[in-house]
């Protein structure tokens, strides 16, 4: 592989990275929303629970003062009646059997509302208490839910960044190599200047030398020449 190829490679890894850390940060901001989702939720329901314990204990006061008021005039009545014999009862003076009556009517009217409203309060209060369970029943749900979301993230967030610490690791390492290998064809790339130098050196002082024997190789015919002309002058004569 060459090194154009290897620093493409890298390249492509680098991108595959950034495309999954990006994922993965988007994957912890859902997580984070969800979570802040459900503490937004589990603070409603908490409102809500401590507003209707606020509004049952005041219709729980209002119901208990109610019944003292018809408690205690039931027993003014009581008093004021008396417990007369059913054969023969005594009619007060200054009071006619009709008021008595009425009174008695009164009496039972009251103390059927105060039955009813006791019935109520019973009802109103076992409705408060189912409604206040699963309250906490759902809060319970929710705080488990997201326990299981913080530990969700928590390992989302570990798995993050250990695949950055590899990635890291990974291109570290691809960077020591490219860088290696680059040293070593810097290396290779002076040697082979120097040796260009050394060739161009050695071509200059051949071409030298060629020049110097072409300069002695026309000497040589120059004095070969008029050496013939003389040995033709010498033969003449």
């Amino acid at each position: 592989m060459t090194p154009a190829e290897r620093e493409e490679a890298l390249e492509r890894r680098e991108a595959n990275a950034a495309l999954l850390m990006a994922k993965l940060e988007k994957d912890r901001a859902a997580l984070d929303a969800e979570i802040q989702a459900s503490a937004a939720a589990s603070k409603a329901a908490s409102a809500i629970n401590r507003a209707l314990q606020a509004d049952a204990a005041k219709k729980a006061k209002d119901l208990e003062a109610q019944c003292v008021q018809w408690e205690a005039k039931l027993a003014r009545l009581k008093a004021e009646v008396g417990m007369a014999p059913p054969s023969a009862p005594e009619v007060p003076p200054g009071r006619s059997s009709k008021e008595l009556d009425l009174e008695r009517a009164a009496i039972e009217t009251g103390q059927a509302k105060l039955a009813n409203d006791r019935a109520l309060l019973d009802e109103q209060k076992a409705a408060f208490e189912h409604e206040v369970a699963e309250t906490r029943a759902k809060l319970k749900a929710e705080a488990h839910s997201l326990a299981e979301l913080r530990a969700k993230l928590a390992a989302v967030r570990g798995e993050i960044e250990g695949g950055v610490k590899a990635r890291e690791a990974e291109v570290r390492k691809k960077e020591a190599s490219l860088e290696e290998e680059r040293a070593k064809l810097q290396s290779v790339a002076d040697a082979l200047m120097r040796d260009e130098a050394q060739q161009h050196e050695q071509r200059a002082k051949l071409e030298a030398q060629v020049a110097a024997l072409a300069a002695k190789e026309v000497m040589f015919e120059e004095r070969n020449r008029q050496l013939q002309e003389r040995l033709k002058n010498f033969a003449r004569a």
